[in-house]
């Protein structure tokens, strides 16, 4: 159990205020946002659909800057011109970690967008006033979403692994960015906002049925059932409302929405328990941002007043999200790996911002064991037919979201903290698994992980107290 319904409500929704085109903390650090170091230095080639994925991906990167660097001089919206700095801020870092790691794979990346991506800066450049604006937040969430779309598959499916690295350090934030396109969209056009919506919950509905097959916990299948039940009705106020704005609303969920479905069909039993829920979290604080924005800053009257009627149930949807998603344990396995990856982007923070040489070391310690020793489970679970996450968890972006504001000692302080607690987790779920033996692969790993997880929990522990004792 994750005891995720022990978070404050609030912290979890403010956490994720990245999502919103005014601001994105965190990913609006100088130098952009952080990627995961690259911990293996030998230079090889790389595989024909990880060439494809560094060549588009950073074809996309070099339009999302041109396009940005046109934003920021002729939006008018003060979120978008704020968005189009981060832009600008994020994809130059990202960008620049796809040169590094293209050069070691003796990959020849491009110099300019694409004939179609050039095509599109050309029409924006026609437009002006909120023309412009619509136009360029449009323009980044089809980007957005075919990037996301793209990073996911190459988390999934690549072939070599530093590449599957880099794209699932990369997921994450362009998730945030689509989130915060959305969002800013949808604050420019009230269709957009519905169609954002409406989108949203038929994505919802999708999951929600497919929780009814799948779910191994009653208390999923309920969660389940209600949100078909009240996602439905919502959809059906939007259509209504969509017809007397004379608005066409989308008739299936998102690429980047089919693409999560995609993947937790291929879980089973706790562990497709976990992914869903884990899903529902993060997609219900986007739409109770998506709904609060709009009931205070939206443009047409109507489509306020339904987005703040609808604010109270969304906020119960999330707070059932949460209280759900705390009372289900997923197997070993996917723990470790989410817990994991979370270790991987947490030290690769500190690498950045702790103030202690002795921090920072404990860090690339952690960067180094947990790649590693994710790679290797990887591999042991392709062998055993067992799928691990992609996604980050929600309490992992909670993680993250307390230290991005955070510097110097007060950083050192909350990341050995954070530490010590991810790895107390670990520590107290591999001594349950090995004494489990219905589950031959998850208690195997258990028995490997046990002696090296008690290692770093010791050692995290340690620093963390050197680091408060040094604080008083």
């Amino acid at each position: 159990m994750k005891n995720m319904k022990k978070l404050p409500l609030i912290v979890l929704i403010g956490s994720l205020s990245a999502c919103g085109g005014s601001d994105i903390p965190g990913l609006a650090a100088s130098g952009g946002p952080v990627l995961l170091q690259e911990t293996t230095v030998a230079t090889t080639p790389a595989p024909d659909d990880s060439k494809a994925f560094l060549v588009a991906a950073y074809q996309d990167g070099l339009a999302e800057i041109d396009l940005a660097q046109l934003a920021v001089q002729q939006a008018t919206n003060e979120n978008v011109k704020k968005f189009a700095q981060r832009m600008i801020e994020h994809h130059t870092a990202i960008n620049n970690q796809i040169t590094q790691l293209a050069q070691r794979k003796n990959v020849a990346l491009p110099t300019t967008p694409s004939a179609d991506l050039q095509a599109q800066r050309n029409t924006l450049s026609a437009l002006a006033g909120n023309a412009f604006d619509l136009a360029y937040m449009q323009q980044n969430v089809a980007v957005h979403e075919k990037d996301a779309v793209a990073a996911r598959q190459q988390a999934r499916q690549g072939t070599d692994v530093d590449v599957k690295r880099l794209a699932r350090s990369a997921l994450p934030i362009l998730e945030v960015h689509l989130a915060a396109a959305e969002e800013t969209a949808a604050l420019l056009s009230p269709a957009s906002f519905l169609a954002t919506a409406f989108r949203a919950g038929l994505a919802e509905v999708q999951l929600s049925q497919l929780a009814l097959q799948k779910a191994s916990n009653a208390e999923v299948r309920a969660f389940a059932q209600r949100m078909v039940d009240e996602h439905t009705q919502a959809n059906a106020q939007i259509t209504s409302l969509a017809q007397q704005e004379g608005t066409t609303l989308p008739t299936a969920p998102s690429a980047e929405q089919q693409a999560v479905a995609t993947e937790l069909s291929g879980f089973t039993g706790p562990d497709f328990d976990e992914a869903f829920m884990d899903a529902n979290v993060i997609a219900h604080v986007k739409t109770v941002r998506l709904f609060r924005r709009q009931a205070q800053q939206g443009q047409d009257a109507a489509v306020k007043s339904f987005a703040a009627g609808k604010q109270s149930t969304l906020t119960g949807h999330l707070v059932a999200a949460i209280e759900t998603d705390g009372a289900v344990t997923p197997s070993f396995p996917f723990l470790v790996f989410q817990d994991g990856e979370a270790e991987i982007a947490l030290s690769q923070l500190a690498l950045q911002r702790a103030s202690s040489a002795d921090v920072k070391t404990f860090a690339q310690s952690m960067i180094d064991a947990h790649t590693t020793a994710n790679a290797q489970l990887q591999a042991q679970a392709q062998q055993a037919n067992r799928q691990l996450p992609t996604d980050v968890a929600p309490e992992h972006l909670l993680a993250l979201a307390a230290l991005l504001d955070r510097r110097g000692r007060e950083f050192d302080q909350t990341y050995m903290e954070l530490a010590a607690g991810v790895h107390e987790r670990d520590v107290k779920a591999a001594t349950a698994a090995t004494q489990q033996t219905a589950d031959a692969f998850s208690n195997s790993v258990a028995q490997v992980a046990l002696p090296i997880l008690n290692d770093h929990l010791a050692r995290a522990r340690a620093l963390r107290d050197q680091v408060e004792n040094a604080q008083q």
